[in-house]
């Protein structure tokens, strides 16, 4: 018997609305959901193990020859962000050269908060690849948290100086972020596109119901992070989970500072399946081949 297809999900709370009907089995379940970090969901889809999964949006710049795109899903902001947060124990501007350690868990948060610190504070701080701690180690002045950790960081309040990325990048640009997007193995599409095409419309079908249960997602991500459901609430709100033409611009101009930045070697290009989206849920998924 074939395996099933498997789904990558980012195991944060930002993401619930995503998989609330996958998670309540209102819809068919013919998937296996494989949970992790975003650093290691790029791991996963590079290495051929997922089918399809969330994934940075730097990981699709790193390597947009080798995806498609899914329309409608992405983990975006318009401003603050409340999750992907850079904390310091100095001014920003008087970072150049001193050390800061920045989450393994994103590619996308790390290459943003280097390109925030020097577009908008001249900063060029010394940064390295580290676990994200309660406590600076000595030495070390600033740290990127994401996610539930960040969360929990800002909710202690203990860091004199947190900058949120999201509104960071739209003080410089004006436009949304886009910090992960959904994402199809192009190899997979080639061979087996209807599969594609019923993993995509599961996961719209599941987020245009979990859109609509935020106060019930949030009286579920109470045990997960030390924050009250007003402020889960608050802080569902900031988040947008499509992928329309301003969201697709702001993902662009990243891009183009990355290339500028030498991060990127060539300016990728946003492709996509072909085909729109339903709201219905399919049926059984196709057989992986």
């Amino acid at each position: 018997m074939p395996d099933l297809p498997r789904l990558g999900r980012i195991r944060y709370i930002n993401v619930l609305p995503i998989y609330y009907a996958i998670d309540r089995a209102i819809c068919p379940n013919g998937f296996q959901v494989v949970s992790g970090t975003p650093a290691e969901l790029n791991e996963q889809m590079r290495g051929g193990f997922l089918e399809v999964s969330a994934i940075s949006s730097y990981e699709y710049g790193r390597r947009f020859r080798d995806y498609l795109l899914l329309p409608e899903l992405s983990i975006s902001t318009v401003g603050d962000v409340g999750s992907v947060l850079f904390f310091s124990r100095l001014p920003f501007q008087r970072l150049s050269g001193r050390e800061v350690v920045l989450s393994a868990a994103s590619a996308t948060s790390a290459a943003l908060v280097k390109v925030v610190l020097a577009e908008l504070y001249g900063a060029r701080p010394l940064c390295r690849t580290g676990a994200v701690t309660n406590q600076f180690a000595d030495g070390v002045c600033g740290m990127l948290a994401i996610g539930d950790e960040a969360l929990r960081l800002r909710a202690r309040g203990i860091y004199p100086y947190f900058l949120d990325l999201g509104r960071a990048w739209h003080d410089l640009t004006g436009l949304p972020f886009v910090f992960g997007v959904w994402a199809a193995r192009r190899d997979v599409w080639e061979r087996q596109p209807d599969l594609v095409t019923y993993l995509h419309r599961t996961l719209v079908s599941s987020k245009l119901q979990g859109c609509n249960a935020l106060s019930d997602i949030c009286r579920q991500a109470t045990a997960q992070v030390n924050l009250s459901e007003a402020e889960l609430l608050d802080y569902f709100q900031k988040l947008k989970y499509d992928l329309d033409a301003g969201q697709q611009e702001g993902l662009t101009a990243f891009f183009r500072y990355l290339h500028r930045y030498g991060d990127l070697p060539e300016m990728p290009e946003l492709r996509f399946i072909p085909g729109g989206q339903e709201t219905a849920f399919p049926g059984p998924p196709p057989q992986l081949i």
